[in-house]
């Protein structure tokens, strides 16, 4: 498996990042397909999705796809059990559905920060434990951008040397809803913190991200904004995110509040070839 050592290895190039290997066997299907079909360049691997060891066989027979560690902590189950990890879980012992309840529980100091690290720090070993070395961390709702969590993350990252870390800095002038434009100058915001967290230990991080205002649905539009900013910026890390995959109707089911289109974005990507 290829390795990131440092910024030069991303110079004039824009890195295409597909989320959400191990989510479910079908998406895995698309991802890997994708890879093969040159429309990606990265895939982030969810520890404690349901389909993380198919997504873990893939990867063993993909070795030149750079892979990262995409950290859940809500709507899947976790990895630690609620005895050690009590203020992420809900009545029923899993993790909460909503990234809104987690993130009022988390400012109302509800959410233990010695939990959030036994729990991330969990599902770093288990990708390590199958003998992926994990390239890059970014999560699930961007929640590794709030301030105690982003520390948690980067001295994890330090200590089992994964070098990368994802800021969310899309340009404002996408399309999206007002909606999604007012959390998108709340993540700016954090993750302007981030970045000099990650700076000062050493680590990388992108400079740009494109993928937040339209997730699940990415356009062609989106694909030609990402490379304009490569070509106007050289010497920057530009990450476009997506979310591809091949669809069946149980994940179409579960996953319906999302609203994602992850075979659509496998289009997408197709006839926007690079």
């Amino acid at each position: 498996m290829e390795s990131i050592h440092s910024k030069s290895d991303f110079s004039g190039k824009l890195i295409v990042v597909a989320d959400d290997l191990g989510l479910d066997e079908s998406i895995n299907d698309g991802i890997f397909f994708a890879f093969k079909e040159g429309l990606l360049d990265w895939a982030s691997l969810m520890a404690n999705g349901k389909a993380f060891e198919h997504a873990v066989a893939g990867i063993k027979a993909t070795p030149s796809l750079k892979v990262g560690i995409h950290l859940v902590l809500v709507e899947e189950k976790s990895i630690l059990l609620r005895n050690e990890i009590s203020s992420l879980l809900n009545r029923e012992g899993l993790l909460y559905k909503s990234h809104r309840i987690f993130f009022i529980r988390y400012i109302l100091g509800l959410i233990k920060r010695n939990e959030l690290k036994k729990e991330i720090e969990a599902q770093i070993k288990k990708v390590l434990e199958t003998g992926i070395k994990p390239q890059f961390i970014n999560s699930h709702q961007h929640l590794h951008l709030l301030p105690s969590i982003t520390n948690i993350v980067v001295s994890l990252a330090k200590k089992y040397d994964i070098p990368y870390l994802r800021i969310v800095n899309e340009p404002l002038e996408l399309s999206g809803g007002v909606l999604r434009k007012i959390q998108l100058c709340f993540l700016k915001f954090l993750s302007r913190r981030a970045h000099r967290k990650i700076i000062v230990s050493g680590l990388m991080r992108n400079d740009f991200f494109v993928g937040f205002l339209r997730a699940g649905n990415l356009s062609k539009s989106d694909i030609d904004f990402a490379r304009r900013l490569n070509r106007k910026y050289p010497e920057k890390i530009i990450e476009l995110g997506c979310h591809p995959g091949f669809e069946n109707e149980v994940l179409q089911k579960t996953y319906q509040h999302w609203n994602y289109h992850w075979q659509k974005e496998i289009e997408v990507l197709k006839t926007s070839s690079r």
